[in-house]
C-alpha cells in the first residue's frame, strides 16, 4: 500500500496541466519524463512516441515468459487546469482516506494503480504475451494523444483508466459540439419598424432544441440512459441601444451508441430548415464530434476484469459511463476495451480527490486482470 500511495504523491505533486487549456502551465513533459524512467526501474522496454509541439506519449512493455495476447493500459497524463481550485493543486494532502490534490482522482489515482500493478507483475514475468502500459497526452483536450497511439500500438485488448469508482465500464456517451448563428438585422434602438431582434428569435430556436431534448429522454440505453442536449454558451448583441444582428448558441448533444455524426447533423439541419419557414434564418454548423461506442460484456478483456474484481471482493456487473473516454477511440481501432479506475470525485472538482483505498484495491484487481488476460 505504501508503495503506490507515495507513488501517486509524487504524480500530484508534478504540474501537468494541459497546456491547451492554459498556456502558462508546462504541459506533460515533466511528468512523462518521470513515468518513462518509473517505468524503466521496473524493468519494462520503455520509448516515446511524439504527438503535437514535443508533448510525447510514454510506452513501456513487459514482456512475460511466453508469446501470447497483448494487454494494452492506457492513463492519460495530463489534468485540467488549476485556476479554479480551493486548495493547493500539487501539494498533495492526505484527509482519513482521501488524497486531494490536482489530477489525484482523473487521472494519477488511476495511473498509480496501473503502475503498480506492472511492477508486481514484472516481478516474475509469469505469463503469456505482453502487457503496454501507455501514458497519454492531451486526453482532456482533443485527445490527440490516444488517436497517435492507435497507429503505432497493436493489441488484443485494453484498460483505459478513468475515476469510476471500481465499476467495469463497457459502454460510453459520445457528443457533438454544435453552433447556431441567429440572424437579425441591426438598427438603433428607437427603429422598431427596422430592427429585428436575433435574440429574440433565438427563443424559437431554443424551444426547438428543448422539444428535441425531451424526445431523447423517451429513448433510454441500458447501461447509459437517454441521450440529450444543453444549451452551453449564448452571445448577442453590442448595446444597450441597437437591436443585435445576430445571436449565437452553441450546444452540446450527447450521443448513445449507433448515433453517428451524420444522423446529429441532419436532426439539427431539419430544425433550422423548420424555423427558415417561419422566416427566421439560422446557420448552423458542428465543431467537434466523439461517437458513442459499447463492446459486448462477453469479449475475454471483460471477462477477465469482471473475474478479477470478483476474486478481489468487489460484487460488480458492467456499467457504462455518461463521459467519453479514450477507449472510444480504441474501440473505433479494433481493439476491445473497457474503462476502468478508482473512486473519488469526478475528477474536474475545486477540491479534487482519490479515495486511497480504492487506489490500492484498483491496483490488486489490475494485476490479477492482467494475470487472467495474459494467461
Amino acid at each position: 500500500m505504501e508503495m503506490v500511495i507515495d507513488l501517486l504523491k509524487k504524480l500530484v505533486s508534478i504540474d501537468s496541466v494541459n497546456p491547451c487549456l492554459s498556456p502558462k502551465h508546462r504541459g506533460e513533459g515533466e511528468i512523462a519524463d518521470f513515468v518513462a524512467e518509473h517505468l524503466r526501474l521496473i524493468g519494462a522496454d520503455v520509448r516515446t512516441q511524439e504527438v503535437v509541439d514535443g508533448r510525447k506519449n510514454v510506452i513501456g512493455v513487459i514482456r512475460g515468459s511466453e508469446r501470447g495476447r497483448k494487454l494494452l493500459v492506457v492513463a492519460h497524463l495530463d489534468t485540467v487546469g488549476v485556476d479554479s481550485m480551493i486548495i493547493p493543486p500539487f501539494k498533495p494532502v492526505i484527509a482519513g482516506n482521501r488524497l486531494y490534490g490536482r489530477g489525484s482522482a482523473d487521472n494519477k489515482g488511476g495511473m498509480a494503480a496501473a503502475i503498480e500493478a506492472l511492477r508486481s507483475i514484472s516481478l516474475d514475468c509469469n505469463f503469456k504475451g505482453e502487457v503496454i502500459f501507455a501514458g497519454t497526452v492531451d486526453e482532456e483536450n482533443e485527445a490527440k494523444g490516444i488517436e497517435k497511439l492507435v497507429w503505432e500500438i497493436e493489441a488484443d485488448g485494453a484498460i483505459v483508466i478513468e475515476p469510476v469508482g471500481l465499476k467495469v465500464v463497457v459502454a460510453h456517451k459520445g457528443f457533438a459540439w454544435q453552433e447556431f448563428r441567429v440572424m437579425g438585422r441591426a438598427a438603433h434602438g428607437s427603429d422598431f419598424a427596422n430592427g429585428i431582434d436575433a435574440i429574440f428569435r433565438t427563443q424559437r430556436l431554443l424551444v426547438e432544441l428543448i422539444k428535441m431534448n425531451d424526445e431523447l429522454m423517451k429513448h433510454a440505453h441500458p447501461l447509459l440512459g437517454p441521450a440529450s442536449l444543453h444549451a452551453s454558451q449564448i452571445h448577442g448583441g453590442e448595446g444597450w441601444s441597437t437591436y443585435p444582428a445576430q445571436c449565437v448558441l452553441t450546444v452540446e448533444r450527447r450521443t448513445l451508441p449507433g448515433e453517428t455524426k451524420q444522423k446529429v447533423e441532419k436532426e439539427f439541419l431539419a430544425i433550422a430548415d423548420r424555423l427558415l419557414e417561419e422566416g427566421i434564418d439560422v446557420e448552423t454548423k458542428m465543431h467537434f464530434f466523439r461517437v458513442a461506442t459499447e463492446i459486448s460484456p462477453n469479449e475475454v478483456i471483460v471477462q477477465s476484469l469482471l473475474k478479477a474484481a470478483s476474486d478481489a471482493g468487489i460484487d460488480c456487473s458492467v456499467s457504462g459511463m455518461s463521459a467519453w473516454p479514450e477507449a472510444g477511440v480504441l474501440n473505433l481501432s479494433g481493439i476491445p476495451s473497457v474503462v476502468f479506475g478508482p473512486s473519488g470525485c469526478k475528477g474536474h472538482e475545486s477540491d479534487e480527490y482519490v479515495e486511497l483505498d480504492s487506489v490500492v484495491k484498483c491496483s490488486e484487481v489490475l494485476e490479477r486482470a492482467i494475470r487472467i488476460f495474459l494467461s
